[in-house]
């Protein structure tokens, strides 16, 4: 559907633009709804599959490059339908409104009017799962409840949100999924200890090493998040095949090798970290490599 792709553009739309544009694509392909006062939700009708995501507004429109949402490609590429869910700022979506927004679509069989229903959550605010439904999550947050997670103190600012009510406690919500493959890295400590609150026999953890703590900018360009998607569609989604579609990131990408790079300095020696960035500069040819392994050189000359 050629008609729903935003032309490039360097610039960011302006809020009032992109609301005019979902707002097109809704009218022509299904709808573009408020629901409640911070949320917005866009649905396409296209195939049999559904994806659900959930998003939010400023991360859209800072994205620029075509300012959709998370998780839209798969409307042309695999025609699947889509619905979007996405927040005005941090709301981590816990407003009532939402909840009637989703019981109205359970009681209507929206959801069984499918064949098969992916969950696509992607950061700590975006953990939600429905019966059935199949679940990607990258790096979600189990719960901002004191008492759960006294560990978290990164959003400090969603502490006066409660997480003991409807939707709060995100691993019961993948309860009754038909899969969950949880997404983290797990020298991210915090990420690491909310993932481990995801168990089941559904729940599959598929462990990121070094992808650091913003998994979908890492993982979205270059049709990685794509090819996660359709392995999740088809049945085909475990840690080989999850390997197996990062593992030219994990060769190739300026910014995960960089990280790589960092642990092996913090390791000491300068073995390890002349390799990593002659690999570094080999794949990627950023002179950011070029210059450790400059210094590393100089480093060494100076204790021979």
């Amino acid at each position: 559907m050629n008609d729903m792709q935003m032309p490039a553009q360097g610039n960011r739309p302006t809020h009032a633009d992109w609301l005019a544009r979902m707002d097109q694509i809704g009218n022509m392909h299904g709808f573009f709804d408020r629901v409640g006062a911070h949320h917005r939700a866009l649905y396409v009708q296209e195939g049999d599959t559904l994806l659900v995501t959930f998003d939010e507004v400023g991360r859209i429109i800072r994205n620029g490059r075509d300012a959709l949402p998370v998780g839209f490609d798969a409307v042309s590429k695999r025609e699947w339908s889509y619905l979007g869910l996405m927040a005005e700022g941090d709301t981590w979506f816990r407003d009532e409104a939402l909840y009637r927004f989703f019981d109205r679509l359970i009681d209507d069989g929206f959801f069984d009017s499918f064949d098969q229903v992916i969950f696509l959550g992607a950061g700590p605010m975006c953990g939600y799962a429905a019966p059935g439904a199949k679940v990607l999550a990258l790096s979600p947050a189990a719960t901002l409840d004191r008492d759960a997670a006294p560990y978290e103190l990164r959003f400090r600012k969603a502490w006066r949100k409660t997480f003991t009510d409807r939707f709060g406690y995100a691993p019961d919500m993948i309860g009754a999924a038909s899969e969950a493959f949880i997404i983290y890295d797990p020298l991210e400590l915090l990420d690491a200890a909310h993932a481990a609150q995801f168990r089941g026999r559904n729940v599959t953890r598929l462990r990121f090493r070094g992808a650091g703590r913003n998994l979908l900018s890492l993982l979205d360009p270059n049709a990685n998040l794509d090819r996660l998607l359709k392995a999740t569609g088809n049945g085909r989604m475990s840690p080989l095949r999850f390997a197996q579609i990062t593992r030219r990131l994990r060769q190739t990408n300026p910014a995960y090798l960089k990280r790589l790079l960092d642990r092996a300095e913090e390791r000491g020696g300068t073995k390890l970290p002349y390799i990593v960035a002659q690999r570094g500069l080999a794949a990627t040819g950023d002179a950011h490599f070029a210059r450790h392994m400059m210094t590393l050189e100089a480093t060494d000359a100076g204790t021979a």
